[in-house]
């Protein structure tokens, strides 16, 4: 019992770092909500890729048997498969140049290893002399990737079989060709994807991401918080990965949208979400300049009207609402008029006077709310002209 009471009657071992509480609370939320986003992240990246791997492994089972019918390398066309695989794991929207790389760089490779292996002959470092020379020269003729790689590939197989052995050349020509040929069929004509399902999943986390950081600006502009602000520019321009994979994704759409019969009518959907996208890019960059102003007022002690935090909240407010819209395929009145309500805000703001820093957030803010409603399929000289009205 005497030890319990002194159990009892101890210090809180947490005692000490009770003024550090919120400082480690903060950080343990931000790393609660990174580790939220990547989880979502990744439930949404393994969506898309699931399809990408049933594409790839029906077109490399059609490439193993229409290659096998056609009458070359019938025992083991194993090319075909992989040119299929390579063509349909290609980056989204550049799966036609990848073909064209595939069958270019075949050509490329057989003639390069033929003629050099006419001059040097077989062996180890004959093979490692041709190959070298081969990539050499595809990348001073074309610089691509997909092209040099492939180019390389095909000068070992060429000076990699014994003279007396059967010549591979248009074996690895016809794999190459039927492959990607059958890879395109998948992913544009048999499987192709829901275009406006892959803008969606690829736009939803950057507007997810733009519309927390402009809220979170918001808030702690209120609070005069330099150092939440400054989180807040950090995670803006960490925002590259979800931006390039918005941009893959609409040359994605592009490309099932043009070669897919079944697709074409979303074209004119199509063509406002890719807008929309090319608006939020501008937007995210809008966004950049906002905070760093934002910094700038509160570190020289600018004034600061209530209403210009709000109006930095109201945008975050808008992307979110943009992005709901477009999930729920509804006409975006809550967007625009969010927009406009942040324009209205810090015009408010720039009435009772502001330094600077403080003029060049207005100025941000009306810039943004542009961008926004061009989102919206609001024409450019509309959307200015709707800005200007609230602003004055």
């Amino acid at each position: 019992m005497r030890k319990l009471h002194r159990l009892r009657q101890a210090p809180e071992p947490n005692a000490p770092y009770r003024p550090y509480a919120t400082q480690v609370d903060e950080a343990l939320d931000t790393w609660r909500q990174r580790t939220r986003a990547t989880g979502r992240d990744r439930r949404r990246q393994l969506g898309i890729y699931s399809v990408l791997a049933v594409q790839a492994g029906f077109a490399a089972g059609l490439a193993w048997v229409v290659a096998g019918r056609i009458g070359i390398s019938t025992h083991n066309p194993v090319f075909a498969p992989i040119a299929a695989v390579g063509t349909v794991a290609a980056a989204i929207g550049q799966r036609l140049r990848r073909v064209v790389e595939l069958v270019v760089g075949v050509v490329l490779g057989i003639g390069i290893a033929n003629a050099i292996l006419a001059i040097v002959g077989h062996g180890a470092a004959q093979t490692a002399l041709i190959v070298t020379a081969t990539i050499l020269i595809a990348i001073a003729l074309s610089g691509r990737g997909g092209l040099v790689t492939q180019a390389g590939g095909t000068a070992v197989l060429v000076s990699a079989v014994p003279p007396n052995a059967p010549s591979v050349e248009l074996t690895q020509l016809v794999n190459a060709v039927t492959g990607g040929v059958i890879g395109l069929v998948v992913v544009i004509a048999l499987f192709p994807l829901n275009p406006l399902r892959i803008m969606h999943k690829a736009a939803a986390p950057a507007m997810r991401r733009l519309a927390e950081q402009l809220t979170a600006t918001g808030r702690a502009l209120a609070d005069q918080d330099v150092s939440r602000i400054e989180k807040a520019l950090q995670e803006l321009r960490d925002m590259g990965g979800e931006l390039a994979r918005l941009s893959d994704a609409i040359q994605g759409a592009r490309e099932v949208v043009q070669y897919s019969p079944q697709r074409r009518h979303w074209r004119s959907p199509l063509q406002q979400y890719s807008e929309g996208a090319e608006h939020l890019n501008r937007a995210v960059l809008a966004s950049r300049g906002l905070t760093r102003k934002a910094i700038a007022l509160i570190v020289d002690s600018e004034k600061l009207p209530p209403p210009l935090p709000e109006a930095v909240t109201s945008l975050g407010l808008a992307v979110h609402d943009l992005d709901q819209d477009f999930s729920a395929g509804r006409e975006p009145h809550r967007a625009r008029h969010r927009s406009l309500t942040a324009v209205c805000q810090a015009s408010d703001a720039c009435r009772t006077g502001l330094g600077l820093s403080g003029t060049a957030m207005v100025a941000q803010v009306r810039t943004i709310a542009g961008e926004l409603l061009q989102a919206t399929s609001v024409g450019r000289a509309d959307a200015n002209r709707l800005v200007r009205q609230a602003a004055d």
